[in-house]
């Protein structure tokens, strides 16, 4: 794919109000996400095999790794604007509960956005100590979901 086609896409993107769209072929893998940005509009953010940075993460009074005293607990964070879901569907056991061991990879929720179903996988191994977000309630990029030490 190149970047013409890239930036047709984040164009199509705009028009329609997607702020996230994943293609996957048996050559190319790109992923797209448009993150509003204060006065600029919506910044892309892609992951591909091209080096496209994203933009760096807000600045926060708080230390790294510190939401409501777990001074040491990693913090997994949503990497879209969507609907938190615990559990695939309604009614179902949770994925994952409070002091649930988990590893790198396992399907801690669901983040629904613009109708598709985004599995949120562990990035580490380790216990889950605090879930920061209810069943249901909106959430925004980059905010904090849970905390694993």
């Amino acid at each position: 794919m190149d970047l013409k086609s890239v930036e047709q896409l984040m164009d199509l993107m705009r028009k329609q109000g997607f702020n996230h769209v994943k293609i996957e072929s048996k050559d190319h893998k790109i992923e797209v996400t448009m993150q509003a940005a204060s006065s600029m509009g919506a910044m892309p953010m892609m992951t591909h095999g091209m080096a496209m940075q994203a933009p760096a993460a807000p600045m926060s009074d708080a230390p790294a790794g510190t939401v409501k005293g777990f001074a040491n607990g990693h913090i997994l964070k949503s990497p879209f604007v969507g609907t938190f879901y615990r559990s695939s569907t309604p009614g179902s056991d949770p994925f994952v509960e409070i002091g649930a061991r988990v590893r790198k990879g396992q399907t801690l929720c669901i983040v629904e956005a613009m109708k598709l179903m985004n599995e949120i996988e562990a990035d580490r191994e380790g216990v889950v100590r605090e879930m920061l977000v209810e069943n249901g309630q909106p959430v925004e990029f980059d905010q904090a979901l849970f905390v694993i030490e």
